[in-house]
């Protein structure tokens, strides 16, 4: 079977889409949209790239497009790589002009709770998932078989200037696969009360410490200071305390156990994504319902956070 696939951003994630994308069986057709000409460029260079390394193998017909509305009007699937303050528009924009059978939308979803009712409806006829990536990576899913169904979990994620409001849902995606149990309430007051400038221009980022709690009594701690310490996932899960690195690949229990693995980059797991989706329909990420309930209860916390900051009470400005 093969697909007409769409990359709707064609900024560093979506050209890491793009990389993944050419390496499909499953993709006869790729379009690529973004209103930037410097970024269709450099997809186009990934295009140029990809050709002379792999010549022996023909490469699905690649387009790039400036408008929404020089999309085909049937779509496959579209993979939505944009910045979360523009995605909800862009998915109604987008649903508005094609059949989209299936979405992969990048979190994080949107910066207030009307841009995710908006996601969800505009996608009511459509199958749509969002990119949690842990969920697919051999190390990670070895991991959750490993951790599972050993009763209420406790997980502290901490480290340096890692981007705790714009990564935190894909922590709280990982306490909930493993838990099984959905958050239902997030604690911000031992973050700083300042904001910072993001990395990303346009964006804020905050520091300190946040919990979220889950329905069967599991607890996440994340913590994020102002040093360069790499990222760390502590995990008390049936009385065994795990200590995962993801920058070093090594997992180890408390008995001695240990489960070496690879963070995996989104490049490396697209082909097995898109493929899966295009065969079959399906695929390991969570769907975008229940994504939505874990980011509507993020963002009801650092929403709160931000108006108390001196921020605009409705959204908060994360990617």
């Amino acid at each position: 079977m093969s697909g007409v696939v769409a990359i709707c951003g064609a900024g560093n994630l979506g050209r890491r889409y793009l990389e993944g994308v050419l390496r499909c069986d499953s993709a006869e057709v790729v379009h690529v949209y973004d209103i930037s000409d410097d970024s269709l460029n450099a997809c186009a260079e990934v295009v140029r790239q990809f050709g002379r390394g792999c010549s022996s193998r023909p490469t699905a017909e690649v387009c790039m497009h400036g408008a929404i509305n020089a999309l085909p009007v049937g779509l496959d699937l579209a993979i939505v790589a944009t910045s979360a303050d523009v995605r909800p528009q862009l998915v109604d924009e987008l649903s508005s002009h094609a059949r989209v059978g299936h979405y992969v939308l990048e979190k994080v979803l949107a910066q207030d709770e009307s841009g995710l009712d908006r996601l969800l409806d505009v996608t009511s006829t459509s199958q749509a998932w969002v990119n949690m990536p842990r969920r697919m990576m051999d190390w990670h899913r070895r991991l959750y078989y490993s951790i599972r169904g050993n009763g209420p979990i406790s997980m502290v994620v901490s480290g340096g200037d890692w981007g705790l409001a714009c990564n935190a849902v894909h922590f709280m995606d990982l306490l909930a696969w493993w838990s099984g149990a959905a958050p239902r309430a997030v604690d911000t007051n031992l973050l700083e009360p300042a904001w910072s400038p993001a990395k990303r221009k346009g964006f804020w980022e905050v520091h300190g410490s946040m919990s979220v709690t889950y329905a069967d009594g599991s607890l996440l701690i994340l913590n994020a200071d102002h040093s360069t310490e790499p990222v760390t996932i502590e995990a008390d899960a049936g009385g065994m305390a795990w200590l995962i690195n993801e920058s070093d690949g090594v997992a180890r229990r408390s008995d001695g156990f240990s489960q070496p693995g690879v963070y995996e980059l989104q490049s490396e797991m697209t082909p097995r994504l898109v493929d899966s989706i295009l065969t079959s329909g399906t695929c390991a990420l969570p769907t975008l319902g229940a994504s939505v309930g874990i980011h509507r209860v993020l963002l009801q916390g650092l929403s709160d956070h931000w108006a108390r900051s001196g921020g605009r009470k409705n959204g908060v400005p994360i990617t």
